[in-house]
């Protein structure tokens, strides 16, 4: 038997008003799902005609915020940040932060920890936003930091970018051993911070190709630190899925969707035709058995508003069924 493929979200918080965050929170845990996540920005990230999303005005609830009303509301999912940008917070905080949400959650919370990369919300709020490889240098100690802290040890640490001075994480979390989730797919640095720090890693939206690809870069990384490339957690972050009995009509429907997250109906059409995920039960299902052979034990969907209800009841019956059996 091939072990079962974990399924959840990214629920994005904006153009969304809190009570429908919460009731699809609620939702997504009550049809058995295994993982509920909010995104960390604070600017709406809105698909336009060029590579980047460009500035645009709109409501956005912050990302852990969510997750302390979704400890409320549910009970067996799998909760956390996907991911949490390192200019953001001082991590010795957001240490402090995913251990209040693991009492909260009676032990369901993990910690997803990346280098952050919207520039425009950077520069709203005053954070620095150096060039890439001082991102990643300031990403490196953060994950340092959140490590030693996770690890129950008095945590001494003097960088560039964060200081913290015989600091322990006390209380500690619920669980014995709260997850550190690394996002990002960087093959060079950003794999070898994961095989340093994390319990798992998030792949940002790769084919399954590319993603056994990295994975396979990912254990040649713990082996080099000697760690055995098994203790760490493979999970992949997708697009939107819009399931319809054929692949036209799921784009048509997820289209609408985005229309709320685009600049224009062409924008939003050109980021629904961009997810494979928006198809038929039998398609989605194929697909997600390609991950799950290539090493995933969990996939994350982004999940903008409003929800599409037909889509989660398919994901958690025929789809889920369908995986399984194979």
């Amino acid at each position: 038997m091939k072990p079962a493929l974990r399924v959840g979200f990214q629920v994005w918080g904006q153009f969304v008003t809190w009570p429908d965050l919460m009731r699809i929170g609620t939702a997504i845990d009550e049809l058995g799902f295994d993982e509920l996540w909010s995104n960390d920005h604070f600017l709406p990230l809105v698909a336009g005609p060029g590579d980047s999303p460009p500035e645009v005005p709109g409501p956005v609830f912050d990302g852990w915020s969510i997750l302390f009303g979704w400890a409320a509301a549910t009970s067996r999912a799998r909760i956390g940040c996907l991911v949490s940008g390192a200019a953001y917070r001082n991590p010795a905080l957001l240490v402090k932060m995913a251990t209040a949400l693991d009492h909260a959650s009676s032990g369901r919370a993990a910690l997803g920890l990346g280098a952050g990369w919207f520039e425009p919300e950077h520069r709203a709020f005053g954070w620095t936003f150096p060039p890439l490889g001082r991102r990643i240098d300031r990403f490196a100690e953060a994950a340092s930091i959140c490590r030693g802290l996770l690890d129950v040890e008095a945590v001494t640490f003097e960088g560039r970018w964060f200081s913290v001075a015989g600091l322990r994480n006390d209380p500690p979390p619920v669980q014995p051993h709260l997850p550190l989730l690394v996002g990002g797919s960087g093959e060079r640095r950003t794999l070898r911070i994961v095989a340093e720090t994390a319990d798992a890693w998030s792949a940002d939206g790769d084919a399954v190709d590319s993603f056994a690809r990295r994975s396979a870069i990912l254990d040649e990384h713990c082996r080099a630190v000697g760690r055995d490339p098994s203790a760490i957690e493979r999970t992949v972050g997708l697009p939107p899925p819009l399931i319809r009995s054929n692949r036209a009509e799921a784009v048509d429907a997820l289209a609408l969707i985005l229309g709320r997250h685009a600049t224009d109906p062409s924008a939003a059409r050109h980021a629904a035709q961009a997810s494979p995920f928006a198809d038929s039960v039998e398609t989605v299902a194929a697909l997600l058995r390609g991950y799950r052979d290539a090493g995933a034990s969990a996939v994350m969907f982004d999940l903008p508003a409003p929800y599409d209800v037909l889509t989660l009841e398919a994901l958690a019956g025929p789809v889920r069924a369908a995986v399984d059996a194979a």
